[in-house]
């Protein structure tokens, strides 16, 4: 988690994450509810760990739309009119 250090973020453990991940999916963006069931956690820190994984997840997930398409080989061009 490079960007979360570069955030001034502890690492989170494997349990971590699970735990979160787990009661995001229980709890929704409750942050406060979440982070009272981690050991020396702060709301703020579940939030900015949980929006840089979702951050991740959308580059990695992303499709990139060619800027231009190949046309067809019996695509015929003309300047005539």
């Amino acid at each position: 988690m490079e960007e979360a250090k570069v955030h001034g973020m502890r690492d989170m453990s494997p349990e971590e994450e699970d735990l979160i991940h787990r009661l995001h999916r229980l709890l929704g963006d409750r942050w406060e509810m979440i982070a009272g069931r981690l050991l020396n956690r702060t709301a703020e820190e579940v939030e900015k760990y949980w929006k840089i994984k979702e951050i991740e997840i959308q580059e990695k997930n992303r499709i990139y739309k060619p800027i231009c398409t190949r046309l067809s080989p019996s695509f015929k061009f003309s300047m005539d009119n």
